[in-house]
């Protein structure tokens, strides 16, 4: 396997793509999921973000994110919805019904957040605060 360059952490292989999934994993009490990047990490360092992450090449969109979601967290997404695309960011949205939270090394901490209470939000806040707000 030949790779491309280092992102995240991890090396971008021939088998990824520039498609990239994420998830707005909202609670019972309409706040999001976001995970927070390692301070290892070349690209993002230190940074919030949604799970998610590259399809690999002749995976489905859900099947990435699935996949992603899955490493990242350790949780299992049974149904996701796509709520929008912005370029080749594809945005999923999801309940968040319970299961314990085991961070992969690409992310050091977690955290459910309010997203209507964000200010000077980032891309990621604002596709979470449409999603709340049309819940």
């Amino acid at each position: 396997m030949r790779y491309i360059y280092e992102s995240w952490r991890r090396y971008l292989t021939e088998e990824d793509t520039s498609t990239v999934a994420k998830i707005v994993l909202v609670n019972e009490n309409n706040h999001v999921l976001f995970l927070k990047r390692t301070d290892y990490t070349d690209k993002f360092k230190g940074e919030w973000d949604l799970p998610g992450g590259h399809v690999k090449s002749g995976e489905s969109l859900v099947d990435g994110l699935i996949r992603e979601v899955e490493e990242e967290t350790g949780l299992t997404i049974r149904r996701a919805r796509l709520f929008t695309k912005q370029g080749n960011l594809h945005f999923f949205e999801s309940k968040y019904e319970k299961g314990n939270i085991i961070l992969s090394n690409e992310h050091s901490e977690h955290k459910f957040v309010d997203p209507l209470t964000i200010q000077n939000p980032s891309k990621f806040e604002k596709i979470a605060q449409e999603v709340v707000k049309n819940a």
